[in-house]
């Protein structure tokens, strides 16, 4: 049986931010054997630790596309790569310049530059201050307008040390209807989940061989290697299931728990 699963939430895992009761049944099946599950998302730390407290996964969560990975039992970041000072208050300027939400999901907190929820915290700078007190290693920026994000993507992509390493699927996919806003994740230039994944499997010193890896986007892409089994669920994008070694059921028909369940027989 492999030691390891690697799986990313949204559209994956989670559907609208729910998953079901048999996914965590599996999940906790899974983990009770002695093995690790491991999220890998897009998402902040708040939320990746929520969503791995909830389902029963591993203490180990990797956050903001691969920009850290955090042992939430320990509080302990085991690595991260954060986004330059000046870098960080040049895309608030941008944000700030087409009306867009500016949204940072730190260790302890999610601030934004135009509030919607009543857990986030209003931010009118970035300060240095602010910058050295917080963990800052994604920036997303959202609009319900296509156009102003296409604007902003353009601004984003003259500037060094970043890369949108994330975005909304209608930006790609014009058959996909946006819930709400349009958006983009920023990192450092030098993150992916695949790198992340790697420093993990080497913190933990277990072979690739010996991992899963179980997605849905084009962020995931990075993670499917040559070695170990690549898993994508029915909806996953074009491109990603072309790689796969294996597809499982669709995220709406708990595809992970029947990857699992496959696993935990060895049947693939």
């Amino acid at each position: 049986m492999k030691k390891i699963i690697f799986s990313d939430i949204d559209r994956t895992l989670a559907k609208e931010g729910v998953i079901s009761n048999r996914n965590i049944k599996y999940i906790k099946k899974y983990v009770s054997k002695g093995n690790l599950f491991v999220l890998v998302s897009g998402r902040t730390i708040l939320y990746t630790k929520d969503i791995s407290i909830k389902t029963g996964a591993s203490k180990y969560v990797i956050c903001n596309n691969g920009a850290v990975i955090y042992d939430y039992e320990n509080n302990k970041i085991i690595s991260m790569e954060k986004i330059p000072f000046k870098v960080v208050k040049k895309v608030f300027d941008i944000a700030k310049k087409y009306a867009s939400r500016f949204i940072i999901g730190t260790n302890n907190n999610t601030y934004v530059n135009k509030m919607l929820y009543e857990n986030e915290t209003l931010i009118e700078d970035i300060t240095k201050d602010f910058y050295d007190n917080n963990i800052i290693c994604q920036i997303t920026i959202s609009n319900k307008d296509k156009e102003v994000i296409k604007k902003v993507i353009e601004e984003v992509n003259k500037i060094k040390d970043i890369k949108i390493i994330n975005r909304c699927r209608s930006l790609y996919d014009d058959s996909y209807v946006p819930n709400g806003n349009i958006w983009i994740d920023i990192t450092n230039e030098n993150v992916n989940k695949g790198k992340a994944v790697l420093d993990l499997l080497k913190y933990f010193n277990i072979d690739l061989e010996d991992s899963v890896r179980i997605g849905d986007d084009l962020n995931d892409l990075s993670m499917f290697f040559d070695k170990g089994l690549n898993v994508a669920v029915e909806n996953a994008m074009r491109d990603l299931k072309n790689k796969a070694d294996f597809i499982t059921k669709s995220c709406e028909e708990d595809g992970v728990s029947y990857a699992i369940e496959k696993i935990m027989s060895e049947k693939i």
